[in-house]
């Protein structure tokens, strides 16, 4: 403050401001080693949580009803992931699900693993699924070939798949038939009502004249087929009423009253069976036996399982 009468100092001459100074404070020695505890326990926590978690994959089905975040995908009654995230894809036709696959599971993500939805199915050829009519619904799957590629996106299949991934050392043989009749891929192939193969697939002939039914047999039952196998269907019930001879019914196995199915038989006498068959050999698949085919019993070494 000026006092009175005094000349005010010229601006050059005016005093100083003052101006703080900020002292820094050292970290004290005593806090090193809790700083790094802290980091060391937080880095091992982050990597056993990385080495815990598996791969994550994502699966795409047409409809994802039934399912949520938290659902289960199940193989061989073992939980082997879990649903993280699902979402309507860009299209807005289908769900993209983001699941979480267990450590000990991660050979399941490979090119060829097959998913669905397992739902309540009730039909003459197959019962299924029934534990989700009380219980959640969840994902199946039919794993790939483990030294197959690994993928992390799948396209999920509608419905369960009917016939296992083919083997490559099973008979695969031709039958051919001028109609398909209730066949279908999965029917069974019996021989003496046990099952040794199954149909894989059908298809119409070149010119449209016939149907030709592509089945495998089972390496170890291939022996049972020769040249001169006959094949027929199977399947159904037969029912002969005579007036004298009254009502006869003729009925295959269960299998084979739940669906059809193709019976074969080979001739007992090695003159009359013709060289082993070998895989692309074609037959004539007729539609019922012979009562001498039901009479056939060779004596055939198998191979051993």
């Amino acid at each position: 403050m000026t006092e009175p009468g005094a000349k005010p100092k010229p601006a050059d001459q005016a005093e100083p401001i003052p101006t703080a100074v900020v002292k820094r404070r050292r970290i004290s020695s005593v806090w090193i080693v809790p700083i790094l505890a802290l980091v060391v326990v937080g880095y091992l926590v982050w990597s056993q949580a990385m080495r815990e978690r598996g791969p994550m994959i994502t699966i795409v089905f047409g409809d994802a009803g039934g399912l949520e975040s938290g659902s289960e995908i199940v193989h061989r009654g073992v939980t082997v992931g879990v649903v993280r995230e699902m979402a309507l894809t860009d299209d807005l036709q289908s769900v993209s699900v983001t699941a979480e696959l267990r450590p000990d599971a991660a050979g399941l993500a490979v090119d060829g693993t097959a998913f669905w939805v397992v739902r309540p199915e009730v039909s003459l050829e197959r019962i299924a699924g029934l534990e989700t009519l009380v219980g959640p619904q969840y994902i199946a799957l039919q794993p790939g070939d483990p030294s197959g590629n690994r993928v992390g996106s799948f396209v999920a299949l509608d419905a369960p798949p009917r016939i296992a991934p083919a083997d490559e050392d099973a008979l695969r043989l031709t039958l051919r038939s001028d109609r398909l009749g209730n066949l279908s891929a999965g029917s069974p192939v019996l021989y003496r009502e046990i099952k040794v193969g199954e149909v894989r697939h059908a298809v119409l002939s070149d010119d449209a004249t016939g149907v030709l039914v592509t089945i495998d047999i089972e390496p170890r039952y291939a022996p049972l087929v020769h040249t001169e196998t006959k094949f027929w269907r199977a399947g159904g019930v037969g029912v002969d009423f005579g007036l004298f001879r009254g009502l006869s019914v003729e009925a295959d196995s269960l299998d084979a009253l739940l669906q059809a199915s193709i019976s074969f038989a080979t001739p007992e006498r090695e003159s009359r069976r013709g060289a082993r068959a070998e895989s692309g050999a074609s037959f004539e698949l007729e539609d019922g036996a012979d009562e001498d085919w039901l009479g056939w019993a060779p004596v055939v070494e198998l191979e051993q399982p």
